[in-house]
């Protein structure tokens, strides 16, 4: 499951029309057509990089010994010059803002056959507030290529809530690592703030697309609120989705997937709770699933993360000191609204909400409706909802494709109940807090029937060691409940 907050490449085809620049809350603007705003040596490398937007920042070379500078290329798309990097040296820049709070990255780039290779995730933008941390833990944020193969010049962008920006780095990760950008830079604009309507994200693209020649969405890829939910719908009709509590979809209840867990047990003929055996998996080591791990009480399932002592057999896998379980539907849903009222554990293991199937070698998915670390140790993921998106394989393609995004909400997700949803159309993909839209993305790969899946798993590179203190711990889920479209 995919951990960055990353928007991918927007390559649809548009129109573009000319637009004048977005300037407010413009932070950082690096213009590869503009080489008076650069320092360059007698073989046209790049020696540091000036802001054109009214906070001048000097962003210098990470390595002026290295072998291979960043150049300055002519003519290079739509007859200007960009930067070029070699997978050598790239840019760091100073801290713009220490406190935290929303951001807006755009980056043009391309990369030529030539400069094809290196890393798979290779950095176009990076932030941390120190300059030795990796920008893939929160509240730090990256902007990655995602590929090693050549591509067309093309838009990336992403926008996160919450975090710092800066200290900052152009074309890399941190100091040291080999995820240095190959391929060409054309213009990086960052706004210290959310664009706040359609129209003005638009204006930015428009600005970009004209520019340079690049294509860009007829709608935003994907969109991800900013900020609270604002007012909640009532759960007037608990027969409906809470975002639609009017019925405009016409749904109807799809009762082989719906569960209200009000029995003395799991509903074995509904659902399959892995057990070690067969192909299952095991879970994230160092935790075991167990099916004693899953349980229906209280009307609600109750999956545990455990600290116990695992069988020797499991330990020489990996698998020690902790347990937790995984619980999936034995039928698959397609298009449909999925709802559930959860509470994720207090503690770092994971609660898990998700669509998937990977049963045929040539066609993978996953959708994660939520991913939740309810009590890490520095707090960074109590407060964030985590969505995502991903192909694993495909028919003559296994690439992994990742899109997705987090919300910050203003509460702890693991302080109480909420309602979450998740609306899967054939053209979009929609994921509701307490009924209000909090995330929006175009559906590009992902028509094909997939499990629900609740589950826990040690996440340790990512939420953290979980602090036996907290153990045992409880992802509780009131219901779910699936509705198709009748119209």
């Amino acid at each position: 499951m995919f951990r960055q907050c990353v928007i991918w490449l927007c390559l649809l085809s548009t129109n573009a029309l000319a637009a004048p620049m977005v300037t407010e809350g413009l932070v950082l603007w690096l213009d590869g057509a503009d080489p008076t705003h650069m320092s360059i040596d007698g073989q046209n490398g790049v020696l540091s990089w000036r802001d054109k937007s009214p906070r001048a920042v000097n962003v210098s070379l990470d390595n002026p010994a290295a072998s291979a500078l960043p150049t300055l290329v002519n003519d290079a798309i739509n007859g200007r010059s960009v930067v070029r990097f070699s997978g050598v040296s790239a840019f760091i820049g100073p801290s713009i803002r220490s406190g935290t709070g929303p951001v807006s990255v755009f980056v043009v780039s391309r990369r030529l056959p030539e400069q094809a290779g290196g890393k798979a995730w290779q950095r176009l933008f990076s932030s941390r507030p120190q300059l030795a941390d990796n920008d893939n833990v929160a509240p730090n944020f990256g902007l990655s290529v995602q590929q090693t193969t050549a591509y067309e010049p093309a838009i990336a962008f992403v926008e996160a809530t919450d975090v710092p920006i800066g200290p900052f780095a152009v074309a890399r990760n941190v100091v040291g690592t080999s995820e240095i950008l190959r391929g060409d830079i054309a213009e990086v604009l960052v706004y210290d703030r959310p664009l706040v309507s359609q129209a003005e994200r638009e204006q930015v693209f428009a600005y970009l697309a004209e520019k340079w020649a690049v294509t860009i969405p007829q709608q935003s890829s994907a969109w991800t609120r900013s900020g609270p939910l604002g007012p909640t719908p009532k759960h007037m009709n608990a027969n409906l989705p809470l975002s639609d509590q009017a019925n405009a979809g016409q749904w109807l209840l799809d009762t082989r997937l719906s569960d209200d867990f009000n029995g003395a047990a799991l509903d074995r003929n509904r659902w399959h709770v892995n057990d070690a055996t067969g192909t299952d998996s095991l879970g994230r080591k160092p935790a075991l699933f167990l099916p004693e791990n899953a349980k229906v009480a209280n009307g609600n399932l109750n999956i545990y993360f455990r600290k116990q002592v695992l069988p020797e057999k499991y330990v020489r896998l990996g698998y020690k000191d902790y347990s937790s379980a995984m619980v999936r539907t034995i039928e698959r849903g397609f298009y449909g609204y999925y709802e559930a009222r959860a509470k994720p554990m207090n503690s770092a293991g994971s609660s898990a909400f998700w669509l998937a199937w990977t049963g045929l070698a040539d066609n993978a998915t996953e959708i994660d409706i939520f991913e939740i670390g309810g009590k890490t140790r520095d707090g960074k993921f109590d407060r964030l909802y985590n969505m995502n998106a991903h192909v694993w394989a495909r028919p003559g393609n296994n690439q992994h494709l990742s899109e997705g995004s987090s919300w910050t909400a203003p509460w702890r997700f693991a302080s109480t109940f909420h309602v979450y949803g998740f609306d899967w159309q054939p053209g979009t993909l929609r994921w509701y807090v307490d009924g209000v839209l909090v995330r929006e993305a175009k559906n590009t790969h992902w028509h094909f029937p997939m499990q629900i899946v609740f589950d826990s798993e040690a996440m340790w590179q990512w939420f953290g060691v979980v602090d036996d203190a907290d153990l045992p711990s409880t992802f509780r889920v009131d219901y779910i409940k699936v509705w198709t479209r009748s119209k």
